[in-house]
């Protein structure tokens, strides 16, 4: 067997000290925690995600975080049969940006019953992809494939995270079992190119129309969204709360 070279033992202990750092990473390495008992620990939970906003958006590395913004939607599937909207579409490759623009409006953490609620205001959300669409809109008909953006502006969110106490090797931590968020937003702006194979001034139309009325196109595609953002959201939390236990994460001194 070769001997190891000098260049293979540096990478090694360097692997070995990461390994080391990770292990003993604390929550309060990364962000400032807050005391369960502070009579002021909405206040200081809101501070905290004010000061995390550089973060999310760059990403953390220690907790395998990619960045949220732009957030990516691998895809978005949404089947209409009646109403106002009758559509059968996909989006995928969805980015939305302006996450992280985020000003939080009000939030309330409750450790015992395990539940955060939180209401946050984005000035704009900028959403671009692909898509495939076949059905009406109102009385039109629509039909298309290609690219598509929309900018939504005076955006409000809400989410709650709702968990349990879990026990694992003697500490406990914070369960996430959902996080429900739900989107609202005061004005619209909806854009396909290539509608109608290309006939510009049938694709012209449409996007008007899908402008002026983007109350009605935004009220169908709502629900889904609402749930692809829960589940990233989802999966940002969960590297929080499943790597830090409670005393890290809201000690009681």
């Amino acid at each position: 067997m070769w001997p190891p070279t000098r260049t293979v033992l540096v990478a090694t202990a360097l692997f070995c000290a990461l390994l080391d750092h990770a292990a003993g990473l604390k929550a309060s390495d990364l962000f400032k925690v807050c005391n369960r008992n502070d009579p002021h620990l909405d206040d200081c939970a809101r501070q905290t995600l004010e000061e995390l906003r550089p973060k999310f958006k760059k990403g953390i590395p220690e907790l395998k975080m990619a960045s949220v913004d732009p957030m990516v939607i691998p895809r978005v599937s949404v089947t209409q049969g009646s109403g106002p909207v009758s559509i059968d579409s996909t989006f995928t490759n969805l980015h939305v940006e302006g996450i992280t623009n985020y000003k939080i409006n009000k939030m309330h953490v409750d450790p015992d019953n395990h539940r955060i609620d939180i209401e946050v205001e984005l000035p704009y959300m900028y959403v671009y992809g692909d898509y495939t669409i076949n059905g009406k809109v109102l009385v039109l008909p629509i039909q298309g494939n290609g690219d598509s953006w929309s900018n939504y502006t005076d955006v409000t969110g809400t989410a709650a995270l709702i968990g349990h106490k879990e026990t694992r090797k003697g500490e406990d931590f914070w369960k996430l079992d959902k996080l429900n968020f739900s989107l609202a937003v005061k004005r619209a702006i909806i854009h396909m190119n290539n509608l109608f194979n290309g006939n510009k001034q049938l694709g012209d139309s449409m996007n008007k129309f899908m402008s002026d009325n983007w109350e009605v196109v935004f009220e169908e595609l709502k629900p889904v969204v609402d749930e692809a953002i829960s589940a990233i959201l989802y999966d940002v939390a969960i590297k929080v709360f499943d790597r830090f236990p409670m005393n890290q994460l809201f000690p009681e001194k």
